[in-house]
């Protein structure tokens, strides 16, 4: 038998993942993103002091981006919405708009604690 007969033959006594492990690994990784997501929204609070709207502008659109790649759209969705105040260069909007994702953060976490604490 060759080499990657041999290892074709042997990947196949391996457990695949089950989708409810999927499903649990992928809610873990989204919880911590969750956890990590404050410490950027102050990054953005301190930037936003010194009124650099450009580095508030790519750090929202990162966060859209990774948002919508865990599928938390309101928080996505919420992110568009800073990427556009700084654009607009408003800084009490832009404020605003970082307590509100504050507060879908929360929600987003409890939600998922929720769904990790099982029936």
């Amino acid at each position: 038998m060759d080499d990657i007969a041999k290892t074709l033959d042997s990947s196949s006594n391996q457990r695949l993942p089950s989708t409810a492990d999927a499903d649990q690994a992928w809610a873990q990784l989204t919880a911590e993103y969750l956890h990590d997501l404050p410490q950027q929204l102050d990054v953005i609070r301190n930037v936003l002091e010194v009124k650099d709207y450009t580095a508030i502008k790519k750090q929202a659109h990162r966060i859209k981006g990774t948002s919508g790649t865990y599928r938390l759209e309101s928080i996505s969705r919420s992110v568009a919405r800073l990427e556009q105040l700084a654009d607009r260069q408003n800084p009490d909007a832009i404020a605003n708009s970082i307590d509100k994702l504050r507060r879908l953060v929360e929600r987003e976490t409890r939600r998922l604690k929720s769904r990790l604490a099982g029936p």
